[in-house]
């Protein structure tokens, strides 16, 4: 449910080799601000229908997680549909959506067996997924998976699993010491095939899938429903419902030893810690039941820093119909957490954390303000960021939480409308907030590398993959000239015909909008090969253009690995039409004088000479009009429908033309069928229907009687 995105995981670097005790990270400028939004819907797809769940049944949202891994965002939930709000479509529990739009991705459609509560990218660019699914695409896969976010489909080679008991995964996060931690209520784990008893909680290395079996925690009577290690301190945090704490942090390198277990709720009664969050500031955030949001300081004996409850509050609202509510997830994004809640009422702010109450007039805190799902404070103070405060309004509210690489940010839970009252738009328990003026599409980041090695004839491009790219357009110039297009391929590879020069390439980023990336410039590489002997040159060749093709035909040639075919077009040059090891091609035909030519090519990329070849044109049988064809009025007075029987030519189209008061013949449509509906105005028309198949078109035939408009 909980991600710790880029620009945070550049603590990781502070941690890296250190064993024993660790030490704060200190903070060298102020911590930069929650990141500013409209309150505006940037998306009009999201999640609906509630699907079946066997543990979080009594939650209604259908979104509780959202991340983003190769290009996409993922959002992960108990939901059946997606839906625009004009067209609902059928894909249970995990969907794709384009980044830069919020359009769902249609071409990522796995089948689950059931609810994602948990996402979370792997360094690797996978995309780990737990939840309650048991099945991926008919595999059996238990609560945990590791999918290509390419296709939606399994990441190869990966046999960790989790499963037994319950058998769901509630979080998961990449901690800083490089481990991945995943949490929920199960009884097995298991890589390389050696199932192996647990309770609720392992590492694993994200790569490999390598479980660190020497740091297994024991039961803790409970269930666990946030992970989180720390950047700062040999600990890691659970948080759920345990024997005597709803928070614990337990030594990460000796998993029986509890650290702390002094958290505090502001209630004197009972409840669940849904999330917990450690930062690199050397403070953790646990939030849950009782409308409570706790922060402490890891290295000052876990003092308390800031504390927040959710509520109606009487002197600032003049009804109690938005009220405050139970917190449910943590996303670290930079120096900001974002805590996602059942929340649409007023905010009190303290220390000790202000005592829940249905009225904040009572409970003893200091008023910051109304919420709205989504809350942001400072990661370092716990201070609530009010840059951050859309209005929102639903029922479940907000579970999980992303700032998107575009800065835009995505809301997951049951959020129903996005916008203050009077001026809202649908939030279909998926929002996409963004600053002001922007949310628009972004251009693709670009390859990173691009090398052209050229062979003799042959020119290979190769660049790096761009996980934001959907496809890429290849440039090529000759002699320092122009760049002209030379392709394009959704491979990170092209093949491209040498020619005298100084060639160079650039290879260009396009996104699915369309949007390019600035070009990547190509090293270009010459293979020098010694000069081999050139094959002979094919003795005779035949072009045979038979109505749309054209068969070129000629004998084989000594030497010959492979042919080369030619073609001008009205007396124009030779383009390149093809290259085969066969001795036929076959090409399409086109209006205009054609002359083909085949050049043999040896197995060194040595040409021989051009062979023109002789044109041998196969007569065209002519195609059959339509026997009769008849305009009737059908709706008084300017509504007619010309109609005329089928004719027996396979693939056979109808093109129908009109003149009006004896004027120009006019086009007036195509259509497959035998009906034509057309609107007439104050004058006289004649139609007529010619056959069209293929390039090919019958006579016309006219059509009686000519009709009168008013």
């Amino acid at each position: 449910m909980r991600s710790i995105r880029r620009s945070v995981l550049a603590a990781t670097c502070l941690l890296a080799g250190l064993a024993g005790t660790l030490t704060a990270v200190p903070s060298a400028a102020a911590p930069a601000p929650a990141v500013p939004v409209d309150d505006v819907q940037r998306s009009n797809w999201g999640l609906a229908t509630e699907g079946p769940s066997r543990v979080v049944a009594n939650f209604d949202a259908l979104g509780w997680a959202v991340e983003e891994a190769g290009g996409k965002v993922f959002a992960g939930g108990k939901f059946l549909d997606v839906t625009n709000g004009a067209s609902t479509e059928r894909q249970p529990f995990l969907a794709a959506f384009s980044v830069s739009s919020g359009t769902w991705l249609s071409d990522i459609t796995p089948d689950l067996g059931g609810p994602v509560l948990s996402l979370e990218p792997s360094p690797d660019g996978a995309l780990f997924v737990g939840g309650e699914m048991d099945e991926w695409n008919g595999q059996t896969i238990g609560a945990f998976a590791k999918i290509d976010p390419a296709t939606g489909d399994l990441w190869p080679g990966w046999d960790t699993r989790i499963f037994g008991g319950t058998s769901v995964v509630r979080d998961m996060s990449m901690g800083p010491d490089g481990w991945l931690y995943v949490a929920g209520t199960f009884t097995t784990a298991s890589d390389n095939q050696n199932p192996t008893a647990v309770t609720n909680v392992i590492r694993l290395d994200p790569t490999t899938g390598d479980i660190d079996w020497t740091w297994i925690p024991p039961s803790f009577g409970g269930t666990v429903w946030g992970v989180s290690a720390s950047y700062t301190q040999n600990t890691v945090y659970l948080a759920g419902r345990f024997d005597g704490t709803d928070v614990i942090g337990i030594d990460s390198v000796n998993p029986n030893q509890t650290v702390w277990d002094g958290f505090v709720m502001n209630y004197p009664c009972c409840g669940v810690m849904y999330d917990v969050q450690a930062t690199p500031f050397g403070t953790v955030m646990a939030v849950g039941e009782q409308h409570g949001a706790y922060l402490y300081d890891e290295n000052n004996a876990f003092a308390q820093l800031a504390g927040h409850t959710t509520s109606y509050d009487s002197r600032y609202q003049a009804s109690n119909i938005r009220r405050g509510g139970d917190y449910q997830d943590i996303e670290l994004h930079g120096d900001t957490l974002y805590a996602s809640c059942h929340c649409w009422g007023s905010h009190s702010s303290g220390v000790p954390t202000p005592t829940y109450s249905s009225n904040l007039a009572n409970s003893g805190g200091v008023h910051t303000g109304l919420v709205s799902s989504t809350i942001a404070y400072d990661a370092q103070t716990g201070a609530r960021d009010m840059a951050f405060d859309p209005y929102m309004a639903g029922d479940v509210g907000g579970w999980g939480a992303l700032v998107a690489s575009d800065g835009c940010v995505w809301i997951a839970g049951g959020i129903n409308a996005v916008g203050p009252p009077g001026n809202q738009a649908p939030g279909r328990d998926l929002v996409r907030l963004c600053e002001p003026g922007g949310g628009g599409p972004v251009p693709p980041d670009g390859p990173a590398t691009c090398l052209a090695t050229v062979s003799g004839d042959t020119v290979t491009v190769t660049w790096d993959a761009d996980p934001t790219a959907q496809d890429y357009v290849i440039r090529r110039s000759v002699n320092g000239g122009t760049m002209w297009w030379r392709g394009v391929t959704t491979d990170t590879t092209f093949i491209d015909v040498g020619r005298d020069g100084d060639l160079a390439y650039t290879v260009t980023s396009r996104s699915p909008e369309g949007l390019q990336s600035a070009p990547t410039d190509c090293t270009t590489e010459i293979v020098v090969e010694p000069p081999p002997a050139a094959p002979d040159a094919p003795a005779t060749c035949l072009a045979v253009i038979d109505g749309d093709t054209v068969t070129v035909t000629w004998p084989a040639a000594d030497g010959a690995a492979d042919y080369i075919i030619y073609r001008s077009a009205d007396g124009g040059p030779q383009f390149w039409r093809g290259r085969t090891a066969d001795t036929t091609f076959i090409d399409s035909n086109r209006n205009a004088e054609l002359v083909y030519h085949v050049a043999s090519r040896s197995a060194d990329l040595v040409r021989s000479d051009r062979t023109e070849c002789g044109v041998d044109v196969e007569p065209v049988d002519p195609i059959t009009p339509v026997a009769q064809c008849t305009v009737q009025v059908v709706d008084a007075p300017n509504g007619v429908q010309v109609s005329w029987p089928a004719v027996a030519e396979p693939g056979a189209e109808y093109v129908i033309y009109r003149t009006v008061d004896g004027g120009n013949r006019f086009w007036r449509g195509r259509v497959s069928g035998t009906t034509f509906d057309d609107l007439l105005r104050d004058a006289s028309f004649e139609y007529e229907v010619e056959v069209k198949v293929g390039n090919d078109r019958s006579e016309p035939t006219t059509c009686t009687p000519v009709v009168v408009g008013s």
